[in-house]
């Protein structure tokens, strides 16, 4: 375990930045960021054989107190998760998978529709 968490930490000082709002995973523990308002993430996926997708994420709020909050989740074609993170509950995020990709994209959301 201690092997992955620090690979993961590794990748989130190290992972590529993409443009905010949209990330895809395609190959297998290759890490990408997204980094939304005050919140970044990276995600890596694994494939696990029977046809599902395990999806990793660490999210982290860029201040000083935050610890990096860990997510996963199986996604198997055509499977869509949508959630928002305790620490910014204005930004939602999707993962979803459609055959060989798994997409992370991250919206706002009027604080509104977040209180609900």
């Amino acid at each position: 375990m201690k092997p992955l968490l620090l690979s993961a930490l590794a990748a989130f000082a190290l992972a590529s930045p993409a443009a905010a709002g949209e990330i895809t995973l395609t190959v297998p523990f290759e890490a990408y960021r997204l980094s939304t308002g005050n919140v970044d993430m990276i995600a890596y996926q694994t494939d696990l054989g029977d046809g599902g997708y395990e999806v990793t994420a660490y999210a982290r709020a860029r201040d000083s107190y935050s610890q990096p909050q860990r997510l996963m989740m199986r996604l198997k074609d055509r499977d869509s998760v949508t959630f928002a993170m305790p620490s910014e509950p204005r930004i939602l995020y999707t993962f979803a998978r459609k055959a060989e990709l798994v997409t992370v994209t991250s919206r706002y959301v009027p604080m509104e529709l977040a209180s609900n």
